[in-house]
């Protein structure tokens, strides 16, 4: 328990590490942070048999990296950034025996560790995009619309909710448990199936923010906001190294 001290054991970092380049840059990224348990959802658990994590073997459900590098097209015709559903279950596996999981994109580093304090009940992220689902849409791959609206009625039985549901910037996302947390992972597993059995790899964001709607949450955008000050996000989409 000595690596933990000095922060609240009820916080659990996690994140996802498919195929060779997501392992290399999740190693780094658990290795700036020693001191808070972490957890990896990974096709190659021993990658990380030196390190102070939990690796957790995982097959995808979706396309990942690699898979729009060398098998898709263009998401939304190279207008759409491409999506990873199965976060959530690097999410759902973290705050088993947490009351807080908080998820960083492995393409991440984190310079130092703020005090993380209390996490407010239900979902945390970046203040990035400050717009409802339908907002964001209109303005950012349009395209998308339609098929949101038919995600949305199969949801909830209307597209309402694309006006109140908030678009979640996805690289660094709090959850933490306040009973409706069951709602929010089966809505985002729901939508999740819908999007890509449609063929759509795109919008995670607005299927986080559309989750946390039908859990009953509002989105905070403060409590992050100390850790973001500290990380560095690669970005720049999927990655061949």
């Amino acid at each position: 328990m000595s690596r933990l001290q000095n922060y609240p054991t009820t916080v659990c970092f996690c994140t996802l590490a498919i195929h060779a380049p997501y392992r290399r840059r999740a190693r780094l990224l658990c290795a700036d942070a020693p001191s808070v348990p972490w957890m990896v959802l990974t096709d190659e658990p021993d990658g990380f048999a030196n390190l102070p994590v939990r690796a957790i073997r995982h097959a995808p459900t979706g396309p990942m990296a690699l898979d729009y590098l060398t098998r898709l097209p263009p998401t939304g015709s190279g207008r759409g950034a491409a999506a990873y559903h199965d976060k959530r279950f690097a999410l759902i596996a973290a705050i088993q025996d947490f009351d807080t999981a908080i998820y960083v994109d492995a393409d991440s580093r984190i310079a130092a560790l703020p005090p993380l304090g209390v996490f407010p009940s239900g979902l945390a992220v970046l203040p990035v995009v400050w717009k409802s689902v339908a907002e964001h849409l209109n303005t950012c791959g349009a395209w998308r619309m339609p098929v949101f609206v038919e995600l949305a009625r199969h949801l909830t039985g209307d597209a309402d909710i694309l006006h109140s549901a908030r678009w979640c910037h996805e690289a660094l996302v709090a959850v933490t448990k306040d009973g409706g947390e069951s709602r929010f992972f089966e809505a985002w597993g729901r939508a999740a199936d819908f999007l890509q059995a449609r063929g759509v790899y795109t919008g995670e964001g607005g299927v986080i923010g559309i989750a946390a709607a039908c859990a009953g949450w509002g989105v905070d955008y403060d409590a992050l906001s100390g850790l973001a000050a500290m990380i560095r996000h690669e970005g720049g989409g999927p990655k061949r190294k």
